[in-house]
This record gives structure tokens, sequence and C-alpha cells, in this order.
């Protein structure tokens, strides 16, 4: 069922517009064009949205018929931790300049449309209910110098999006300042990431949760199955992992 959308929300976006001057971030006309979307939804619709048959543990889109779980090339030759995983779109040139935006520079209004996002992802609103979301940490050196945590807002903007049945817990540290993965191959990134993480000390996890781990993309997966690795570590069983990217 579709919320009636709120009369003043155009009004106050229209006012943010003005005062601000934003633009939509994929072809930076007018923010806000329809009142309600920060992006332009002609522009949203040009992203490589992930539907119908997908990997059951990265999310990628798979050809064939969806007859059971699916596990593409890829994470068949991965030592993978976690359970099930899932996507909303591939890494292209649109999709990527949206990431650069959020991750570097602080574009967090583009994640207020995420109830659209949703929207072109089938089952990826059903696949987060009843979870707590962990985003995956950055080290506090890091976070000092880039003042936020991409995958925090990216968590808190899917727990407003999907409602009181899921929760943010921000129960993961990283203890080594590792260099960013994005120049690494994949043999370099499992070394680079290997122990990073750990559980806090101090968490309201319980053994029963459904722990879903969030990330703004997904690449060969070596930062989150270290992640995955610290959290089965502690004795937690159910762990999977949701991104926004994947490429």
């Amino acid at each position: 069922m579709h919320k009636k959308k709120k009369w003043w929300i155009p009004v106050l976006n229209h006012l943010f517009d003005f005062f601000f001057s934003s633009s939509c971030p994929i072809c930076k006309g007018q923010a806000f064009k329809d009142g309600y979307s920060y992006s332009c939804n002609e522009c949203l619709a040009q992203l490589a949205w992930v539907k119908g048959t997908r990997c059951k543990l990265c999310g990628i889109s798979m050809s064939g018929i969806e007859f059971g779980p699916l596990t593409c090339s890829s994470c068949r030759e991965e030592n993978l931790l976690f359970d099930e995983g899932r996507c909303m779109f591939l890494m292209e040139e649109i999709s990527k300049n949206l990431i650069h935006d959020i991750k570097y520079h602080g574009a967090r209004m583009i994640l207020r449309d995420m109830p659209l996002w949703l929207g072109h992802c089938p089952g990826f609103h059903e696949f987060l209910q009843g979870a707590v979301l962990v985003p995956v940490p950055l080290h506090r050196r890091r976070l000092k110098k880039r003042g936020f945590n991409q995958s925090l807002w990216i968590a808190k903007a899917l727990r407003k999006s999907v409602g009181e049945s899921v929760s943010v817990q921000d129960v993961l540290v990283r203890n080594k300042n590792t260099p960013t993965q994005t120049e690494l191959d994949r043999k370099d990134r499992k070394r680079n990431v290997k122990n990073a993480f750990a559980l806090r000390s101090r968490n309201d996890l319980t053994d029963k949760d459904r722990i879903i781990l969030i990330d703004d993309v997904f690449t060969t997966g070596a930062t989150l199955n270290s992640c995955t690795q610290a959290l089965k570590d502690q004795g937690f069983k159910q762990v999977s992992i949701a991104t926004l990217g994947h490429g």
C-alpha cells in the first residue's frame, strides 16, 4: 500500500532548493522537480537496477530461470561467510557518480530518495524487514578526516524507508587503518582487510538477531566477508549483506 503523499513536503523541498541551490545529482537539472524526489524520476530510471534472477550471495543479476538459490561464478570462487546478499544496481557511469557524491562529497540528500530506490528493486524491502542493520565502519582516523560514515547514512536511510521492524546498530569497529581498497586486486583486498574488524564489547545484539551488514558497494566481498568473520567469531549465525552498488 502506498502512503498518501503529504502536501507540505514539496513546499519544504522547494524552499531547501531555493536557499541551497541544489540540483539533480545525475543530470544536474532542477532538484525536486516533482516536489518530492531529489533526483529526477527519469534519471533514476536510467540506473541498471537489479531485478529478477540474482546471485544468492552478492545479489548481482543473473540470466536464466530462478528455480532455486543461484550463485554467480565469482562468488563460487570465494569462501564467502555471509548467508545471503542483495544489491540495488550495477556500477555503471551514472551510479558511480551517485556513489562518489555520497561517499566523497557528503551528498546525503541523495539518500532521501531511498523509498524510490527500493521501489526499483523487487524484494529488497522484504529482505530487510525484521533485520538489524550493521554498517561497515571506518577507522577512527578516516572518520575524523571525512566527518561521516556513508555506510551508516545508508543504513539509516534504509531503516527510515522500511519502518520500525528494522533497527540500526553501529557496533563494529575498524581496528586497522587499512589503505583504500579501490586500487587493489582481489588477493590484496583480502589481505588488506584480514582481521581488520571487531565487535564492540558493549552492544545490544542477541544471538537470535538476523544481521544485515550495510555498505555502499560490493566489489569482491572482501570487506563484508571480514566483517562477517568478526561477527561469526562472536557466535552470531545469521549474517547477510546489502549494498547499493555492485561492480
